[in-house]
């Protein structure tokens, strides 16, 4: 069977019990346009699983809905009820907008052929690849905290982001090649095991990374592919339904009872003990069937950010008037004045945007959380139903082009593949403010085209087998 005719078999099945019937089939077919038109034969899968990741946070609902047998205004959670549904729909369009900006510019790249990507592979030592990535993640865990402490610093995190293209380097190699295949699932595994020792936990960052890089050579999602890609995704979701759940109380022993983002218990595994121990309270044989239907809820609530959409709807220009641009205008300023230059420049502060525009109050980061309006409803605020569209087409056409660029300029073809992993930072873009959209693709694409200009060649150099070197 085929996967196409596989999703519209599901899409007709949502539809039918599907209490909005008209956006599940909106959605749902622009779900299968999006993975067509980013499918990309012989590149990492990274834009593609930052694309369908957007439409998760515009369309969970749709699917959980139909399920639930909920209509899309029973998911409010802070009175945007009724406009929920036109703000999916909004949100569903800014989605093909964005596509297709990023689409233009890549649409006539040539596609390398696998056995050219296999033959310069091969030159690379599969030992020296794996030890360059945990000397380079070490290195990152230690001074990416270093660099957002001081002014100008971000500038600089391109480097850090460089561990994701070496991973997908590494998961590329090794699918090929897989000499290093156990010591590659056991480094992964043991990463994401410890990034729970955070109050982030980060797993999500290895899991996207992962998946990008591993479809990289595949023509086509078999059906056995898809299969145990859906296999795995159940996993995954069960994975994150009690990270859900259960990061309440860990977060709080992590602060001390604070509610702050200040971790005062910094032991690693320490941290991972009291994590086990709580979630193993948590999910109790007694108490597991509902901790798992409230961590389900949660985590649907959590994915979905459409509500704050909605509530911008309701609130402009009825309470407040549109901006005309200003909020552009404010993020393009707040980028392009870097800090160590302009030490006075005002902050941003998200939770205080999304609450003046929303009309709800929201916590602020000193409370242990922030809240971003998100760049649509940014562009909303700013141009209305009509014109809020063309600052996203160029979103899209602005990471296009760099996409275009890194990939056609990298060091080689593998380098200049591997270079889109990062953009699961900024580009599932409808939660990303405007202002951060722009700083981590703009950081993303200097960092990585300085690296690439100055530093890959002995990097590459070191990675080669012994009898390429030279």
């Amino acid at each position: 069977m085929r996967i196409g005719y596989l999703h519209f078999l599901l899409l007709g099945f949502f539809t039918l019990i599907s209490p909005d019937p008209l956006l599940m089939i909106f959605a749902g077919f622009t779900l299968f346009f999006v993975m067509r038109i980013m499918w990309r034969e012989n590149e990492p899968k990274h834009l593609l699983v930052n694309m369908v990741l957007y439409w998760l946070v515009i369309g969970i609902l749709l699917p959980f809905g139909a399920l639930s047998q909920k209509p899309l205004e029973a998911f409010s959670r802070y009175g945007g009820a009724n406009m929920i549904p036109t703000a999916t729909l909004l949100g569903v369009i800014a989605l093909l907008v964005i596509v297709m900006g990023i689409h233009w510019p890549i649409r006539k790249i040539h596609v390398y052929k696998a056995d050219v990507l296999l033959n310069i592979l091969k030159r690379y030592d599969g030992q020296r690849i794996f030890l360059f990535y945990i000397i380079y993640s070490l290195i990152a865990a230690f001074f990416s905290k270093a660099l957002l402490g001081f002014a100008g610093g971000q500038m600089l995190m391109g480097f850090i982001y460089f561990k994701w293209a070496l991973l997908t380097f590494l998961i590329i190699h090794t699918l090929i090649l897989p000499s290093n295949t156990k010591f590659v699932i056991i480094l992964i595994s043991i990463e994401v095991l410890l990034s729970f020792s955070g109050f982030w936990a980060q797993f999500k960052d290895y899991i996207l990374v992962a998946i990008g890089a591993f479809f990289t050579i595949s023509r086509k999602i078999s059906f056995k592919a898809f299969v145990y890609t859906t296999i795995v995704g159940v996993f995954l979701f069960s994975f994150a339904v009690v990270w859900t759940y259960s990061k309440g109380e860990y977060r709080r022993y992590l602060t001390g009872g604070e509610r702050s983002q200040t971790i005062v218990e910094t032991s690693i595994f320490d941290n991972i003990g009291k994590l086990w121990e709580i979630v193993w309270n948590d999910f109790s044989p007694e108490k597991f069937g509902n901790s798992y239907q409230l961590g389900t809820e949660g985590l649907v609530n959590r994915i979905s950010y459409v509500e704050f959409l909605a509530l911008t709807l309701k609130n402009v220009p009825t309470f407040l008037p549109h901006e005309d641009g200003q909020l552009l205008k404010d993020a393009l300023e707040h980028v392009f004045k870097p800090r160590i230059l302009f030490p006075d420049k005002k902050a941003i502060y998200d939770s205080d945007l999304t609450s003046k525009y929303t009309g709800v109050s929201f916590a602020s980061k000193d409370e242990g959380t922030s809240f971003s309006l998100g760049n649509v409803a940014e562009a909303y605020v700013d141009f209305g139903y009509i014109f809020m569209f063309v600052p996203i087409f160029f979103y899209g056409l602005m990471l296009g082009y760099m996409y275009r660029t890194l990939l056609l300029k990298g060091y080689n073809i593998v380098w200049g593949l591997c270079y889109s992993a990062p953009i699961f930072q900024f580009a599932w873009s409808f939660p990303v403010p405007t202002a951060k959209y722009f700083g981590w693709s703009i950081t993303w694409f200097v960092g990585f085209y300085l690296i690439n200009r100055y530093l890959i060649q002995y990097l590459d150099e070191w990675m080669l087998k012994k009898e390429f070197r030279g």
